[in-house]
């Protein structure tokens, strides 16, 4: 049996949605005053954390009876997701330039990122007080009273200068951490691979951002960009912060304030992207009034280039940083060791040598004669092993990084991880990750 959905009449609704309206209400007098102020210097962030919980609750109220389905209550809906995200936005932004390091970021250009950065704040508080401006006449023509002003509640301590607590917690002696300091230096390596999508929109400005939106530019890939970087920094902070080896390689400190920049201007991205997809593309009977709110061509040309301008080159200094550290941590050794008998490097032998280096996160070279392959990869693992056959070698030489070549020649000492006639062989504990 299905129940019937009971519906309620837009009359009645002005009285269930009022209550959860007036604080976002509230903060329409404080958005008004800073119209005519320069630089709208009056949404600070205590202002903006207000946005984001009010907004937040009165969306999710809207989103549940059903607004956007509603020509009466759509625009209202509308307004309300755009203050949210517009408060998110220019509050991460403000994070950024309050936490913002001169002395640790290594980017080209800083003095144009502060000088650009507070052209974009400008613009995403104007956007701001422009939609609080319109939510108020809104509200008025739907019958919901605009509350008298109320104080704002706080955000954060104010702190005459910085301070801290004497570092009194003696650091363990972790053998690992050098080890766990290079994967995570190699994943930034790789990192920069990843987000090449973000150089090409970059470098192609001239075609303009709305044409590479939603491919290859989209709210989905950033996102995704996104949580890895986080996954990244949250993999740093666990076990590199305030550890010796900061101190013994400073680069790393700087690799750290250029991951908190990219990944504050990647959330910041996000919502921008978001905000164009889902509000500004999308057909609506109230589109239009929106974008007289949120000039497109500002959204992506200003606020959304410069999240991505400076995300590429924030990807680029960590990984330049990274390589600089890299050489120094690293002890590369030479090995030479035996093809595996008697079916060479064949599959399972392949496999399990690519999974050995990856587990290190290492570049590992294999020298089969006067040929190079890439030992952390099966598919080229394979193409030497058949080269192997046609010189009818008995050996082949490794090149890279001690650790993994260390557990390649333990793998070696067992065969590979098979039997002369192809089956599975037990490996000892050292290379119990393999099984």
């Amino acid at each position: 049996m299905t129940t019937e959905q009971k519906i309620v009449s837009e009359k009645e609704f002005t009285g269930i949605l009022e209550p959860f309206v007036r604080p976002l209400l509230s903060l329409s007098h404080h958005a008004g005053a800073s119209a005519g102020m320069e630089n709208s210097k009056r949404l600070h962030m205590g202002f903006l954390a207000n946005v984001i919980k009010y907004a937040s609750d009165a969306e999710h109220l809207l989103d549940r009876y059903r607004a956007r389905h509603n020509l009466n209550w759509i625009y209202f809906r509308e307004l309300t997701a755009s203050a949210k995200n517009f408060g998110k936005a220019s509050f991460l932004l403000e994070e950024l330039k309050k936490n913002f390091n001169r002395d640790y970021l290594s980017i080209d250009g800083k003095s144009d990122f502060i000088e650009e950065a507070e052209s974009t704040s400008v613009f995403l508080n104007e956007v701001l007080v422009a939609i609080f401006l319109e939510l108020k006449k809104e509200a008025r023509r739907v019958g919901i009273s605009i509350p008298e002003e109320k104080p704002l509640s706080t955000y954060g301590l104010k702190l005459q200068e910085e301070v801290i607590l004497p570092h009194t917690i003696e650091e363990s002696a972790d053998s690992e951490i050098a080890f766990t300091t290079q994967k995570i230096l190699h994943r930034c390596v790789a990192f920069e691979e990843e987000a090449r999508f973000l150089e090409r929109a970059v470098q192609s400005k001239a075609h303009g951002l709305a044409s590479q939106i939603p491919r290859p530019i989209n709210e989905g890939k950033l996102r995704r960009l996104g949580t890895q970087l986080h996954n990244l920094v949250s993999w740093y902070d666990s076990y590199v912060v305030n550890h010796s080896i900061e101190r013994e390689f400073p680069e790393l400190k700087k690799i750290r304030e250029t991951f908190s920049v990219q990944l504050n201007l990647s959330k910041i991205g996000t919502i921008l992207a978001h905000y164009f997809e889902r509000h500004l593309m999308m057909p609506s009977p109230v589109v239009s009034r929106l974008k007289n709110l949120v000039p497109a061509a500002r959204l992506l040309e200003d606020a959304l280039f410069f999240t991505l301008y400076y995300q590429v080159k924030c990807v680029h200094s960590a990984r330049r940083l990274a390589d600089a550290v890299l050489p120094n941590m690293l002890e590369e050794v030479t090995y030479d060791l035996p093809v595996p008998q008697s079916l060479g490097f064949h599959a399972r032998p392949s496999t399990l040598v690519a999974k050995v280096v990856q587990q290190y996160g290492a570049a590992v070279k294999m020298f089969v004669d006067d040929q190079t392959f890439n030992a952390g990869s099966i598919l080229e693992l394979l193409s030497a092993g058949g080269y192997v056959v046609t010189k009818r070698l008995d050996h082949v030489r490794f090149h890279g990084e001690k650790r993994a070549l260390d557990d390649l020649k333990i793998l070696a000492e067992h065969n590979y991880g098979e039997t002369e006639t192809g089956t599975d062989a037990p490996l000892p504990e050292e290379l119990s990750y393999l099984r």
